[in-house]
């Protein structure tokens, strides 16, 4: 079985944007009730019936299982894990800040410290940071082999997990703590008006085309490039007249109707999640 996201149309995508990113970024929960939200859907939707949010000290070689989810007797909320019996010792390792591993055994796991001490058949996982500095890993794991290979798709969804994880941590603004899960609830987390209006903006796709472009590049000098992605009659007036001055009033775009220069606005950091998952599973922008 592999993730929905691998075969969803374009609709159907969005529509799972919209239900992950709503749970996900709501400002009243806390981040341990949604880490519970995050991992009880969607270890079901990879396969693997556990998954976790770490703590990995570098200098003491320890990794802290700070959050916990799944049946697995090995993996317990608050145990601290020597770093050198564990698979995350190889993803913060990767250059990618990523690994998986489909069926550890065909992959020559065995005899691993990792694999002895806990017997996983099957893992992704990917780096959380905070403050620009390693803070842990957040994975899926399950004790059997995947029986369908984990996807390209699957692994660039458990980053985005990742980097919405070291979104929530670095809004924490009290002291630092490692026993605990650092709340996200600040000022600067989306409202759920706020989440309403990012889906309507979204809804459209030729302002979603300029928002793609921007990811690339954050300024582009003109915006006649994004006229020939558009197939409507009227395309050049509604982008000019309705979808650029719609992204400029949401904060996500500045436009200079003078200079035809575009660039990121100042609350483009808030749909830019939203933004790098629909390029990587929708494949909307042309090439």
């Amino acid at each position: 079985m592999v993730h929905r996201i691998c075969h969803s149309t374009r609709n159907e995508t969005l529509a799972y944007v919209d239900h992950l990113w709503s749970n996900l970024l709501q400002p009243d929960v806390d981040m341990a009730q949604k880490l519970e939200t995050l991992f009880a859907e969607e270890s079901d939707e990879l396969d693997l019936e556990c998954g976790f949010l770490s703590r990995i000290d570098t200098d003491e070689a320890t990794q802290y299982l700070q959050f916990v989810h799944g049946p697995h007797e090995a993996l317990e909320t608050g145990r601290t894990i020597p770093l050198s019996e564990t698979y995350c010792r190889r993803t913060i390792a990767d250059p990618s800040g990523t690994m998986a591993v489909s069926d550890a055994l065909a992959e020559g796991w065995r005899g691993d410290p990792a694999y002895e001490a806990f017997d996983l058949g099957s893992y992704v996982g990917t780096t959380v940071t905070a403050d620009d500095e390693l803070y842990g890993t957040l994975c899926f794991a399950n004790t059997a082999p995947r029986t369908d290979p984990i996807r390209e798709e699957e692994v660039q969804l458990v980053e985005m997990f990742g980097r919405w994880a070291s979104f929530e941590l670095n809004q924490w603004t009290g002291p630092p703590t490692r026993d605990t899960v650092r709340s996200s609830v600040d000022d600067g987390a989306l409202s759920p008006s706020r989440m309403d209006s990012t889906m309507d903006v979204l809804g459209e796709r030729d302002r979603r085309l300029l928002l793609l472009a921007l990811l690339e590049n954050p300024v582009v000098d003109r915006v006649e490039f994004v006229e020939r992605y558009v197939d409507a009659k009227n395309a050049r007036a509604q982008l000019y007249h309705n979808h650029l001055p719609k992204l400029t009033e949401a904060g996500y775009v500045e436009w200079n109707p003078d200079t035809g220069e575009l660039s990121r606005g100042p609350s483009f950091d808030d749909v830019e999640p939203l933004v790098r998952l629909l390029r990587e599973y929708t494949q909307e922008f042309p090439d």
